[in-house]
């Protein structure tokens, strides 16, 4: 998995860095209650994703995924994520998640779906084991090897 990771990671470093975070993320609890974060800041850091909220004061770390290509796009589906927040880390309980990278210059389909992936954009959506649903759209700001 550690591979697919990388390959994520290469697919990613061909994606230009964008001047600001444009990423916006939503987070459902089970219970209905919604937060939305706008101005996420995303980065791929040595075979990780970080997600980091505009105050700084959250980061969402993927660091585990498989990946393989459906034409132009690129989709893992993530295995592991933790929370790093108030100087503590902690482990979610991770039930599926999927990752879908575009780093071409038009608009691609999602397989079954109505939805596109814009230009140079990531989308993703995971779900925890307490019924939690984690979504992103935006682009990646930072690529480090």
């Amino acid at each position: 998995m550690r591979i697919a990771l990388l390959a994520l990671l290469a697919c990613l470093t061909c994606i230009p860095v964008a001047a600001a975070a444009t990423g916006t993320m939503t987070i459902v609890q089970s219970n209905g209650g919604t937060n939305t974060y706008s101005n996420v800041e995303i980065k791929a850091i040595h075979g990780a994703l970080y997600l980091t909220s505009n105050d700084g004061k959250g980061t969402m770390v993927i660091n585990r995924a498989a990946c393989s290509h459906q034409g132009q796009l690129m989709i893992c589906y993530a295995t592991n994520a933790t929370l790093v927040q108030s100087g503590e880390t902690s482990p979610l309980d991770f039930q599926r998640g999927t990752v879908y990278v575009n780093d071409t210059d038009g608009y691609l389909p999602l397989v079954l779906s109505t939805q596109k992936v814009p230009p140079h954009s990531i989308m993703l959506s995971f779900t925890t084991k307490r019924g939690t649903t984690v979504t992103l759209n935006g682009r990646i700001d930072k690529v480090v090897k």
